[in-house]
């Protein structure tokens, strides 16, 4: 039920509003003017009454037409202003017989059908008209003025803003800024109404706002060669007339195009601008003071790190870095970009390590300020060329010297063994070797080196060339020092012991045969060696036997396992055939 009230008060309100707007209903009417002249109403219907006195209370009659009953009473009057209803033959009052010269009577009566016409005067400022509405600069006054060609003007009616139509009685005085709703009309005596004038009126008081904006590289107040300048201006009016603007203290001039900074000198300028309407408002001057910078930054390459010449030709090694300092006389570097070798440009942020290179490398680099003005390097080609890069250290091996035994993965070494360790490097050159055996500290090798201690040893290498570039292996060796273990069999049992110089001897017979064996735990026995009672030594091929004579004999066995570990052993016993 709500909603329906609210609907019908809202239809009400359009309702009265739009009657307000509605002209006043003017009664069609015979005007009499104050110099006698009657006029009427062309629309009106006209009938005519006949009186022997002009008293307005005598009696009067209609007359009535016998030849054209069809067209009166009513009569209409056929045209526009003038008319007449006549007699003929003038009747002289005084003798009541014909005037002479003979006339008709005539009486005038103005027939008007026509409305007035009604203009509209501004007082002040200037006006202009777009879309069906008038501009005014400033306070306006505005005068109603309307002409009637018969019966003349009774009186101007307006409606402001939608209000009831009233007599116009005196100018109208428009202050406010803002739109004004004008409807106007005129009537004459006899009651013809003009149709309603509606116009809108803008009371235009603000000039046009102007703005600068800059097209292209730009760093607060710092603009390059390559940018354009734009200015724009809005007016919540009539409109923008025109933009007018000076460089310096040039003339002003119309602004027509983007103001283009590739044809002013390098350094301070300053902008100063302003816009009109089309009704003449003026904004107040503004200005931009901007600099023009059209010199690139500057850019200085640094190889950190050591480099070596050898044969005439320098090194440099994947530890050194490439420095890039930018300098820029204005706006500020913005950022670098480099090419190692030809490659993508990329985003220069730190010094960069070389260690993705290896060989000859070109650089190439540029640098952008905060105004887009590149280095020079970039444009004219150019580029920084550094040492040959070399990333890999030496080549290293390791041999041995003396003796070795290789079991599957093992390499079983003595202490007579000699170790040598070897380094090549093709670019730089080799600086020097160091070692290191098991957990102990590097040290630099020199010569020929040696294990003492028996077991696993684990032998780091680390090679470095002349640009500290380095490389490392590592290789485990077991240390063997021990001999074999010799074993004698007699292959009979001793028949007998005697005791000769407190030792006790076992007692064989003849027939006795001895064999020898020896065994080793890491790297296996090789060869036994045998001497008896003094004999030349000889190598045990073969059970010993054929003992001849009685008596005391000593066997001297000497045994080597596959490095030349030795182990040594006599053994005593009796012989009794």
């Amino acid at each position: 039920m709500k909603k329906i009230t609210t609907l019908i008060l809202l239809l009400v309100s359009m309702w009265s509003w739009t009657k307000a707007q509605e002209p006043i209903r003017h009664e069609k009417k015979v005007y009499l003017s104050p110099e006698g002249k009657i006029y009427i109403n062309k629309s009106l219907p006209v009938y005519i009454r006949m009186s022997t006195s002009p008293d307005k209370q005598e009696k009067s009659y209609v007359l009535k037409s016998e030849s054209t009953p069809a067209y009166a009473n009513p009569m209409y009057f056929d045209s526009e202003g003038y008319n007449t209803v006549r007699s003929p033959w003038a009747i002289d009052t005084v003798t009541k017989k014909y005037a002479y010269p003979k006339q008709d009577i005539v009486f005038e009566v103005y027939a008007d059908s026509k409305s007035p016409l009604t203009t509209i005067h501004y007082s002040t400022g200037e006006t202009f008209s777009k879309d069906n509405k008038i501009y005014v600069n400033g306070i306006v006054t505005i005068t109603l003025k309307a002409e009637d060609r018969i019966s003349g003007v009774e009186n101007i009616y307006y409606s402001l803003d939608g209000e009831s139509f009233t007599v116009c009685s005196s100018a109208l005085e428009l202050q406010e800024e803002r739109e004004y709703f004008l409807k106007y009309y005129s009537v004459d005596h006899v009651g013809n109404a003009e149709t309603p004038v509606e116009t809108y009126i803008v009371l235009d008081l603000s000039p046009p706002q102007t703005s600068c904006e800059i097209a292209g590289d730009r760093h607060e107040n710092i603009i390059s060669g390559r940018s354009k300048i734009l200015l724009k201006a809005e007016d919540k009016g009539i409109g923008v007339d025109k933009i007018l603007y000076k460089i310096d203290d040039t003339d002003w001039r119309n602004y027509q195009l983007p103001l283009t900074t590739s044809t002013m000198a390098q350094g301070d300028h300053t902008l100063s601008y302003y816009s009109t309407d089309l009704t003449g408002n003026r904004e107040e001057e503004k200005t931009f003071d901007f600099y023009v910078d059209k010199t690139p930054p500057v850019m200085v390459q640094e190889l950190i790190g050591k480099s070596f010449i050898v044969g005439g030709k320098e090194y440099a090694s994947g530890k050194n870095q490439i420095k890039l300092t930018t300098f820029d006389n204005k706006a500020g570097v913005k950022e670098v970009f480099y090419s190692v070798n030809n490659a993508a440009y990329v985003r220069y942020e730190k010094p960069f390590y070389l260690s993705d290179v290896k060989g000859n490398l070109v650089l190439k680099a540029y640098a952008l300020d905060n105004v887009g003005n590149r280095s020079e390097s970039l444009e004219k080609g150019e580029s920084f060329i550094v040492p040959y890069i070399d990333l890999s250290g030496p080549s290293l091996a390791h041999s041995f010297a003396g003796p070795t035994f290789v079991i599957r993965d093992t390499v079983f070494i003595n202490t007579k063994t000699g170790i040598l360790l070897k380094a090549t490097d093709g670019e730089s050159g080799v600086n020097k070797i160091e070692y290191a055996v098991d957990e102990s500290e590097p040290v630099i090798y020199n010569d020929t080196f040696s294990l003492e201690k028996e077991g696993l040893h684990k032998v780091q290498v680390i090679g470095y060339d002349n640009v500290d570039n380095s490389n490392r292996i590592e290789f485990v060796v077991k240390l063997d020092n021990t001999g074999p273990v010799i074993s004698t069999q007699f292959s009979i049992h001793p028949i007998d012991t005697k005791i000769i110089e407190d030792k006790n001897l076992e007692v064989f017979p003849g027939h006795t045969v001895i064999y020898l064996s020896c065994s080793d735990e890491k790297v296996g026995s090789d060869i036994i060696y045998y001497s008896l009672n003094g004999t030349t030594e000889k190598r045990y091929t073969a059970p010993i036997g054929n003992f001849t004579a009685d008596g005391d004999y000593t066997l001297r066995i000497r045994a080597l396992d596959k490095l030349g570990n030795e182990t040594s052993e006599e053994v005593t016993f009796i012989i009794e055939i």
